[in-house]
């Protein structure tokens, strides 16, 4: 453990602070009940809880609650914008806790002592600039990982290009969020259930050349199934659809759409997940890697403001 994360409750080595008690939170457990420190301002989150401090005084009263770990100075800091860039949380990089800390901030700002405030706002507005840096520099377009966020890149569908999703299982319904920004059909064997009313068209079951006549994409997210993908594919032949994705086979497995017809399935998913996952574990080193920098600067900076004020 470096040396500015110590498992004992001592305010750390670096006198200039910050300093930053860290209760780290198992998943799925109850939160721990602590005193309240007047003058600390508290973050929890589902993964951890932080109170944060610029003041030697409250720093000394914080380290009497026993954190596993305590953290001053550059590393405080720097855990403080691994925190708020989403580098700590479940998914790496993820913006739900920056929100979480603007929210807690300005709860703080309602009900702290105005003197603790004004101690702690030059910190938290600096953090607030370089986590917005951080994310702007290194963690934008990030994206995830789900069979929705992958089909939309491998779709890319341009603006007024129509989506066709076949199917009404649980899979078709889990990309709807992804694709309702345009426009988007929905087509099954059997009339698809409530869920599918927000698509712009829900075929009947009869509407199948309709439907492919409709769409300049078509997402199939059925199994397997020779007898109805052969009337797919006569549908596709006299279609304008450019693209197909079949969810529910693997390259080589014998279904064939009409030769003009761009066609991917599920190893294409999977071959974009695994260049996504090699792009996003570049993006997060350097994010990370830019936190400690920012951290360090911030550290420089605040030293020379501590000597200022004690002068």
């Amino acid at each position: 453990m470096p040396a500015e994360a110590r498992a004992q409750p001592q305010p750390g080595h670096d006198p200039r602070g910050p300093w930053v008690a860290h209760w780290p939170q198992p998943p799925g457990a109850a939160p721990a009940t602590r005193p309240a420190v007047p003058g600390a301002f508290v973050l929890r989150t589902c993964l951890r809880e932080l109170a944060l401090t610029d003041d030697p005084a409250v720093a000394e009263t914080l380290a009497q609650c026993a954190p596993p770990e305590w953290h001053s100075g550059s590393a405080a800091y720097q855990l403080l914008l691994e925190v708020t860039t989403g580098l700590r949380s479940a998914i790496p990089g993820e913006t739900n806790v920056f929100g979480q800390f603007r929210h807690a901030w300005a709860t703080y700002c309602q009900a702290a002592d105005r003197a603790a405030v004004i101690t702690l706002a030059p910190l938290v507005t600096r953090l607030v600039r370089d986590t917005r840096a951080v994310r702007h520099a290194h963690l934008g377009n990030l994206g995830g990982a789900s069979y929705g966020s992958l089909l939309r890149r491998l779709l890319a569908p341009a603006a007024g290009e129509r989506v066709l999703i076949v199917g009404a299982g649980d899979l078709a319904r889990s990309l709807l969020p992804f694709f309702g920004t345009g426009p988007l059909g929905v087509w099954n064997r059997h009339r698809p259930g409530p869920a599918f009313a927000t698509a712009t068209r829900v075929f009947d079951p009869h509407e199948g050349p309709a439907a492919a006549s409709w769409a300049h994409h078509v997402v199939m997210t059925t199994p397997a199934d020779a007898a109805h993908e052969a009337y797919w594919r006569d549908w596709l032949a006299t279609s304008s659809v450019h693209t197909v994705v079949h969810l529910g086979r693997r390259r080589g497995d014998g279904w064939l759409p009409p030769p003009r017809v761009k066609a991917h399935d599920l190893d294409d998913l999977f071959a974009l997940r695994h260049a996504q996952d090699n792009v996003r574990s570049l993006q997060l080193a350097r994010a990370r890697a830019a936190c400690r920098e920012r951290a360090t600067a911030f550290a420089a900076g605040h030293a020379v403001s501590r000597r200022a004020a004690m002068a």
